[in-house]
């Protein structure tokens, strides 16, 4: 009996992407597999995206060239208005200043196939800008985890890197009803923390098979005024994940989530583009730390179930001393975060 071709939806989110737009698209139409659409969603651009997009849109019936005129802007309203109009069974999201192997749709469709599964990760190469070596990222645990076994070790699932957008391949049913925020940064979080909550089983890949391109300028490398409210955002939806796991409360769990949002907030506040005073910083780290209501976390967690530097972390800010991480900045935060001085930050 011969497999299904399921249909696949690739929402890309297009604005002034045009020195790298027609890669990303090339990438798509060199897919082994065959059945996809590619939604194209221009937002208000100002240089030649559009036209390269009805380019495109002219020579192949699968790409769909779609407009966002609503009153709102920026890449979670504009993927919004893709999911509106995809039609695929499965639905895959792109960067217009990246690309893809020209495996990923049929391995991600072969993984799906072979695993039932509702979400399938797969692995990242960060292309840096000037640099001959890039960074992988993939998931280094077990191949296929259900919802009870994330339960029973939370804590080696939440440490790992898995919430960028465009590493994840899903089963259109558990994500049709959710939709991303109207935020500056962190949308995309938001969106995979939401459809992991709805997830029953996850299936992984260490194949390299997306290519992040790091822009400088771009909406994700720049300061943003709103940072403390999309954290925010950022936490309530991860706060729902940990509540889709559990019937009661758990405070371990969550506290895990707390701290892990509350120690980014300090990291985004120590970054060299952040222009606000060292007292606008801590008057900016107390409101995240009322907004989350951190404070009845604080003693909560065993900073034993951390190891190395990023212990430290934990145990400064588990006493009080988080200003200490302010005051050093960035240096210091990347000496604890095992980077290099000087090194490009992700995305």
């Amino acid at each position: 009996m011969e497999k299904k071709m399921g249909k696949v939806s690739i929402i890309m989110p297009v604005y002034n992407a045009e020195k790298y737009l027609g890669e990303a698209i090339e990438s798509v139409l060199g897919q082994t597999y065959p059945n996809f659409e590619l939604l194209l969603i221009n937002d208000r651009s100002t240089d030649r995206s559009k036209e390269i997009c009805m380019e495109y849109a002219k020579k192949d019936d699968r790409i769909v060239l779609l407009e966002n005129d609503s009153e709102h802007h920026g890449p979670g309203p504009t993927r919004n208005i893709g999911l509106d109009h995809a039609t695929g069974e499965y639905l895959n999201f792109m960067d217009a200043d990246d690309w893809i192997e020209d495996c990923l749709l049929q391995c991600a469709v072969d993984r799906m196939h072979e695993t039932h599964a509702d979400i399938v990760q797969f692995g990242a190469m960060y292309e840096m800008p000037n640099q001959s070596e890039h960074k992988t990222c993939y998931w280094k645990g077990k191949s296929v985890l259900t919802k009870d076994e994330i339960k029973k070790d939370f804590h080696y699932f939440w440490k790992e890197k898995w919430y960028a957008l465009w590493i994840h391949f899903f089963r259109r049913e558990i994500i049709q009803t959710i939709r991303f925020e109207n935020v500056i940064n962190g949308e995309d979080i938001c969106f995979v923390t939401d459809a992991l909550a709805r997830a029953e089983k996850i299936a992984f890949t260490s194949e390299i098979l997306y290519h992040y391109r790091y822009v400088e300028g771009s909406t994700s490398h720049r300061w943003n005024s709103n940072t403390i409210e999309c954290l925010v955002t950022i936490w309530n939806h991860q706060r729902s994940l940990v509540d889709s796991f559990w019937e009661d409360v758990d405070d371990l769990a969550v506290a895990e989530v707390a701290y892990s949002n509350y120690i980014w907030a300090i990291f985004q506040l120590s970054l060299n583009i952040c222009p606000l005073s060292y007292v606008e910083k801590k008057r900016e780290l107390s409101r995240m730390k009322e907004e989350m209501g951190f404070d009845k976390y604080r003693q909560l967690y065993p900073i034993n179930l951390q190891h190395g530097i990023e212990k430290l972390k934990f145990f400064l800010v588990k006493h009080h001393l988080e200003t200490f991480l302010l005051f050093f900045g960035p240096v210091f935060l990347r000496v604890v975060r095992g980077e290099k001085i000087g090194a490009e930050q992700e995305k």
